[in-house]
């Protein structure tokens, strides 16, 4: 062989050696291994010995500190060829390479730890939806062990009228990348049924599907006893609201029996003056029946004025069915006509301001409003009349503001204290002594809850303001 061919061999050592591991020749490019040197120099008396037994045709990997060698012989008569391939770079690969494959299989085993630990069933599945793998988790919810799996799908674990679905959601999921939060019920290896919720991501890479399952049997059955619950709930406020509703009713109508008195006293005490003058003029001989025309219209007028104080009384306490559209401003004046007397009698004055007023129309409940109205004007002249004011007044002021129309009650009744302002609208809560203390309560519910407007008080000058807000009819 030539010297300078083989010097040219990049990354070839050949050393002439002879018995005694001294180098008698070396042929290399760079000069790594040096002539007259010694073997020792270079590699371990073990790896020396590996060499000495090493037959033809046969390799061996020889390592020093520098670099890594794959090497192979040629005997002679008094010495032998050892001829080394520098694998370093190579040798290195393989050790980052193997440290790569551990660090993947320790990661595949932390993978496969949480895999199977996840508290959902995991499962990988082919694009028809046969099973791949599964989790333990997925296996335990569904009873099947993994050998049995290989050999369902998602599609055969689902209940008859879920097949197709199942089915389906396969497609869009390859389809589309993802089907996420699908519903159905599956049934378990012993046939009981389970409502599951699974999300589908197609992995496009494998031609893989992952599945995520859920068991929600128990969430659905909270949701049914918690809706049972809640109609419960609703039933028992129903009738909770049917009874305060019927209470602030009656207290209502105790107030209009006290007015129907205050309104009938007068008429009745000039009945009462009228037939003292009919028994006079029936004394006489001649009877003047143009006194008796007018006599009659009297009483006529009286005993009209009497009876529409029943109709109004009448119509106030009939339920409304449906909301309707209604003149504010007329509703307010027929609920004052109601008590008109009582605050005559308490020489109250009351007065309207509706100057700022454009649109009166709201729509809702107008004899429920009618009897908000009433309760808070009732309760303005208790507070008047108990705080004994020299000038007593009740101010309604009425005015657009942007789509609502604002209906301020003001009194100078000495307003409400703090510690009650905080109560004021609570059921059963009043400062009257005979009071039901559901009236303001009432109010609020059907000024709020039915009217979906709002009320509110606040104490303003010498006294309290309630203030009503409604949504105008056609003005959103």
């Amino acid at each position: 062989m030539e010297k300078n061919l083989l010097s040219t061999l990049r990354d070839i050592f050949i050393l002439k050696i002879d018995k005694n591991n001294n180098i008698l020749d070396s042929y290399t490019k760079n000069g790594y291994f040096e002539k007259n040197g010694n073997l020792e120099d270079h590699f371990s008396s073990s790896q020396i010995k590996d060499i000495s037994i090493l037959e033809k045709g046969h390799t061996l990997i020889l390592r020093n500190k520098d670099k890594v060698f794959k090497g192979y012989i040629e005997k002679e008569k008094d010495h032998f060829y050892l001829y080394l391939h520098d694998i370093t770079k190579f040798d290195n690969m393989e050790i980052r390479f193997q440290q790569s494959l551990e660090n993947l299989t320790s990661k595949k085993q932390e993978l496969q730890a949480i895999f199977d630990l996840a508290a959902n069933g995991i499962s990988i599945l082919d694009c028809n939806g046969k099973f791949l793998y599964a989790n333990k988790f997925f296996q335990n919810m569904m009873g099947y062990t993994m050998e049995e799996l290989y050999k369902e799908s998602c599609i055969s674990l689902s209940s008859a009228e879920y097949e197709k679905p199942s089915k389906t959601a396969v497609e869009k999921a390859v389809k589309y990348g993802s089907i996420e939060r699908f519903r159905k019920i599956c049934i378990t290896k012993s046939g009981v049924p389970i409502n599951a919720s699974m999300s589908l991501s197609y992995i496009k890479s494998t031609n893989e599907i992952v599945m995520i399952t859920s068991d929600i049997t128990q969430d659905i059955q909270y949701q049914e006893e918690l809706k049972k619950q809640v109609e419960i709930e609703v039933a028992k406020r129903t009738e909770q609201y049917e009874i305060m509703s019927h209470q602030s009713r009656l207290a209502a109508m105790g107030e209009m029996i006290n007015s129907i008195a205050h309104q009938w006293k007068q008429p009745l005490n000039g009945l009462g003056l009228i037939v003292q003058g009919l028994r006079h003029i029936s004394n006489q001989q001649n009877i003047d029946k143009t006194l008796l025309k007018e006599i009659e219209i009297e009483i006529m007028e009286k005993i009209t004025f009497m009876s529409q104080t029943i109709d109004d009384f009448s119509t106030f306490f009939k339920r409304s069915k449906q909301k309707e559209r209604f003149d504010v401003l007329q509703a307010i004046n027929e609920t004052l006509r109601l008590i008109d007397a009582q605050l005559n009698s308490s020489r109250i004055k009351l007065t309207i301001n509706d100057k700022k007023l454009i649109h009166k129309d709201i729509t809702g409940f107008v004899n429920e409003f009618r009897q908000v109205v009433l309760n808070l004007i009732n309760n303005a002249m208790d507070a008047i009349n108990a705080s004994k004011q020299e000038n007593p007044s009740i101010n309604i002021t009425l005015e657009n503001k942007n789509i609502d129309l604002v209906i301020y009650i003001e009194d100078n009744g000495g307003g409400i204290t703090a510690e009650n302002m905080k109560k004021i609208f609570d059921p059963y809560f009043t400062t009257k002594d005979k009071g039901s203390g559901i009236g303001l309560y009432m109010s609020k519910i059907i000024i709020e809850h039915h009217m979906k407007g709002s009320l509110r008080v606040k104490n303003y000058n010498n006294g309290a303001k309630f203030i009503i807000s409604l949504e105008q009819t056609g003005k959103k």
